[in-house]
């Protein structure tokens, strides 16, 4: 269940990461709500008939690559997302950080500013979201050249065999809650009304649906599995292990050497990477009914994405920064021609409202979190100085000619 707090103060902020023991988290800020989370190249995108268009996340990146190359270092080629973020280019990564206070201050920076509506900001939002529910998947957007994940993921067999691995371990420190995920990866399939064939609104008639666990002992579509895997996990998920084999139609998923498991993965020490393998399966199998709907769908999937470049930019280090790498899919649809987008929803596990924002930036700034920390440049030390005269210079004033 999502939580909620409100804060009017540093030491309050801080009093409620003590006592609700929120250090195994990640914080980002934000002064304008923006509809949720989500990366600035997916911001104008509505979803509807006439505001189907976004930015040209990927045309954008290389026309950029090509104009910058020469002056670029290895490393800065390496990781030209991260370079493309920090020069302002609309991106599909989200900036977070390891720093409460650094989010706070981001939370309350710039809120005397007007929003992009042109409306005034009426409150200020943290929000957190668990370190255990996510994958570092730097290593991966590095040796694909930085493509978009999504379809490196349903094309490329040597990533999903590296990112299997990746999920396995993360069952593995989360035996606790890696069954709840798989139910929710099955959810999705049923929120979005599909079944595991990529069909729309199937119905299902209840007296089949009795005759057909009558004769086979098995469930008779996927989202029957939710309860079963809930209530009996270990022995359920082997059964869904068969029936995600045998159902899901691309072979290329279900029978490559990724997927297959040997006899002592069906021991009870092994359910992780038994389950490991089916979230894939159904991962992928998932983004390829995607692909081929193009229709606007709702992808909630417990496990994020990170991306962490080195520390190309001093403000990379000063903000203790790291990034969700928000994957998508794009496609134009066949009829009318209007083009789909769908992301990956980042939902927060912890939503922290902000007020009395003003005094909290002075309080920061006393603490030494201020557009000097932040930033480190030129500009942002100026304007850091410019911001600390501006509440002194009246006194400095008044003290000077009372001397004459």
């Amino acid at each position: 269940m999502k939580q909620e707090h409100t804060i009017t103060n540093v030491s309050q902020y801080l009093e409620l990461i003590r006592e609700n023991n929120y250090y195994h988290f990640i914080f980002r800020g934000q002064n304008e709500a923006y509809g949720g989370i989500q990366a600035s190249g997916f911001r104008p995108y509505k979803g509807g008939w006439y505001t189907d268009t976004f930015y040209d996340i990927e045309g954008m990146k290389k026309e950029f690559y090509n104009k910058v190359i020469r002056r670029l270092s290895p490393d800065e080629r390496e990781h030209f997302l991260a370079f493309c973020q920090h020069h302002g280019l609309p991106t599909n990564i989200v900036d977070f950080t390891r720093s409460p206070l650094v989010a706070l201050f981001f939370a309350c920076n710039g809120k005397n500013q007007p929003t992009e509506s042109g409306k005034p900001n009426n409150y200020a939002e943290i929000y957190l979201i668990d370190k255990t529910r996510l994958i570092d998947i730097t290593d991966l957007l590095v040796k694909s050249k930085n493509e978009n994940f999504f379809e490196v993921l349903v094309e490329n067999v040597d990533v999903q065999k590296e990112i299997l691995v990746k999920i396995e371990q993360l069952f593995l420190e989360n035996t606790g809650e890696f069954i709840h995920w798989i139910k929710n990866l099955i959810e999705c399939y049923e929120n979005n009304h599909l079944d595991i064939y990529g069909d729309r609104n199937i119905d299902i008639n209840e007296d089949d649906e009795l005759d057909s666990e009558e004769t086979s002992g098995q469930c008779y579509s996927l989202t029957d599995y939710k309860d079963k895997i809930k209530n009996d996990g270990v022995n359920s998920l082997k059964e869904l292990y068969i029936y995600v084999s045998s159902e899901i139609e691309d072979e290329n998923i279900t029978h490559s050497d990724n997927y297959y498991i040997n006899d002592l993965e069906y021991g009870y020490y092994c359910n992780e990477a038994i389950g490991a393998k089916i979230y894939l399966a159904l991962l992928i199998n998932l983004l390829q009914i995607f692909i081929n709907i193009k229709e606007r769908i709702d992808i909630r999937l417990d496990i994020y994405f990170t991306y962490q470049p080195p520390d190309l930019f001093d403000r990379i280090t000063n903000q203790k920064g790291l990034f969700i790498y928000q994957p998508y899919l794009y496609g134009v649809e066949s009829v009318y021609k209007y083009g789909v987008l769908n992301y990956q929803s980042i939902i927060p596990d912890i939503t922290v409202k902000v007020e009395n924002y003003n005094n909290i930036l002075k309080e920061l700034n006393y603490l030494g979190i201020n557009l000097e920390s932040i930033y480190g440049d030129f500009d942002n030390i100026a304007r850091s100085i410019k911001l600390n005269n501006d509440l002194l210079f009246p006194e400095k004033v008044k003290a000077k000619f009372s001397t004459y």
